[in-house]
């Protein structure tokens, strides 16, 4: 009788602290984040790191169009140099050494441009509640083991202290492992208000066909502080698209991390007016966010290319954009096989839809997407928007701009 009470608390504390097991610490997951440097499209992949002291692995996956260039990482004191080849898009390996885990920072400077992109490594370890329940269970095991030897001996006084033993450490071994997780689970932050953004260009007044930066300096909307939490989310840490206001120029970058609070891209306009400048960015804990901006850009005028309607839809109903790419080798790009971006004639809306029947976890290197991209939006009002199709075939982010109009 005693045995087949020490077996059944056993089966009925084990089944009881069964999902508790599930809820152990992983090594993570590859970190993807698209970086616009010196005018080349870059995803940096940051590779899971499985222990400490150890080497990290990041690779470069570079677009075209490539030219020779010199890219020198480093995180602390490890450094490494990457060399883009003209014309040679793909993947570039660096190996770099992180000695703990936690937090760092991974510079990347070429000769007249840099960015530090924060990362966290995190290396599976066991907690002290973990070891404490393994231990637990595990002298549970001799207990009852020596417990059935004693009973088999007919030392039945032995057989039920240990018995009994066991059976107390299995019980606070089980205890520990159904409540410590929860215990240990961090409270969720509550959401961060949003980010104030001030724009600014240098030179402070861009000139046709010359490069100049524009930059983004973001502040907490209750302590204007430098706003230092931004999250990658699909795979940048920001997403900057500048459109000139007659719509005949369009650019999606990937903006440097150049301090906290900062971020800037290089741009060379073709052609004079107004611009509008969107940031897409996402606090830890916290929604995303749009900002925006403008400026202008002088120079002789240039002439404004005929914009046929290339698609009508209604107002502020559930649409789909279909697009036929020729082609079933698309590569995914920012998590995705194809983007959508779309704006509103004056440039109060800016929209951002994704493929959607299809989701990637590549790197970006892989070809399999494709013919056909499918995009669920909506247009809010009626009126002439401009709309702008991306997806990456043989490493070249392809664009195709569409004219756009919506009746009530």
């Amino acid at each position: 009788m005693f045995f087949r009470l020490v077996l059944g608390v056993s089966v009925a504390l084990i089944v009881v602290a069964a999902p508790a097991s599930a809820h152990v610490v992983s090594a993570g997951a590859d970190l993807h984040v698209a970086q616009t440097v010196n005018g080349a499209e870059l995803t940096v992949v940051i590779r899971r790191t499985p222990e400490v002291p150890g080497p990290l692995y990041v690779d470069l996956v570079a677009y075209q169009p490539v030219r020779d260039l010199s890219i020198d990482l480093a995180v602390g004191d490890s450094t490494a140099a990457v060399l883009l080849q003209r014309d040679r898009p793909g993947t570039y390996p660096a190996v770099l050494h992180v000695r703990d885990q936690g937090q760092h920072e991974l510079v990347i400077k070429t000769s007249d441009e840099f960015s530090v992109v924060p990362f966290r490594v995190a290396v599976p370890s066991l907690a002290t509640w973990e070891l404490a329940v393994y231990g637990g269970f595990g002298a549970t095991g001799l207990l009852l083991a020596a417990a059935i030897v004693a009973g088999a001996m007919s030392r039945r006084a032995t057989a039920m202290t240990l018995g009994g033993v066991g059976v107390i450490a299995m019980t606070i071994a089980a205890t520990v492992a159904v409540v410590s997780p929860q215990l240990s689970q961090a409270t969720p932050e509550p959401g961060r208000p949003n980010a104030q953004a001030l724009l600014t260009t240098s030179p402070s007044g861009p000139v046709l066909g010359e490069p100049f930066t524009v930059g983004f300096d973001l502040v907490d909307g209750s302590t204007g502080l430098p706003v230092d939490d931004l999250a990658v989310h699909h795979d940048a840490i920001a997403h900057l698209v500048i459109t000139s206001q007659d719509g005949q120029f369009f650019r999606h970058l990937h903006p440097l991390r150049t301090k906290a609070g900062r971020v800037e891209a290089r741009v060379t306009a073709d052609r004079p007016g107004k611009y509008l400048a969107y940031l897409d960015i996402e606090r830890v804990a916290a929604g995303g966010q749009l900002v925006s901006g403008t400026f202008e850009v002088t120079g002789p005028p240039r002439p404004v290319s005929a914009q046929s309607r290339s698609l009508t839809f209604p107002a502020a109903r559930p649409v789909t954009i279909e697009v036929d790419t020729g082609s079933t080798g698309l590569q995914s790009w920012l998590g995705m096989p194809g983007h959508l971006i779309t704006r509103d004639h004056d440039g109060g809306f800016l929209g951002h839809a994704h493929e959607r029947s299809m989701s990637s976890t590549s790197d970006g290197t892989v070809a399999g997407h494709g013919p056909r991209l499918r995009f669920a939006t909506s247009f809010p009002r009626p009126g002439r928007y401009f709309a702008w199709v991306q997806y990456v075939r043989d490493f070249r982010v392809v664009t195709v701009p569409h004219v756009v109009e919506v009746v009530g």
